[in-house]
């Protein structure tokens, strides 16, 4: 079990089963809310449980052609990912308060980085390329 929860632990969720990857997103939505880019817990939707503040959750909404929706904390604003989206959670690795037992392997969304940053590490690069309304 994986439990993770918001700074002022308004929301509290955990995570059964084996996260199927930690990947660091670049995508102009990640960057934007995180920072330079988010690292990020996936796995299967079933798997993710909100165990308090289910009502606490605010989600952006980001138009027809996304398949996520952007969340966060109502109270302290902490970003979430993007929780559900069909199939799959996508958590902000940020919001975990367990070690998921992974480690990431794949930078992903690259081609929307910013110009300024150098990716230096060895990992997986995937330059799918999403932008999102601006």
């Amino acid at each position: 079990m994986i439990k993770g929860s918001c700074l002022c632990g308004a929301v509290k969720f955990e995570i059964s089963g084996e996260p199927s990857s930690l990947s660091y997103c670049h995508c102009s939505r990640c960057r934007k809310a995180a920072g330079i880019f988010s690292a990020v817990l996936i796995g299967k939707a079933d798997d993710l449980k909100v165990v308090a503040g289910q009502e606490k959750i605010a989600k952006v909404p980001t138009g027809p052609e996304w398949k996520l929706e952007r969340c966060f904390c109502k109270e302290c604003g902490t970003s979430l990912g993007d929780m559900v989206a069909g199939d799959i959670y996508v958590v902000a690795a940020s919001a975990l308060d367990d070690d998921p037992g992974i480690r990431p392997t794949v930078h992903i969304h690259t081609g929307s980085k910013p110009d300024w940053y150098q990716i230096d590490d060895k990992l997986q690069k995937f330059v799918g390329d999403y932008v999102s309304e601006e």
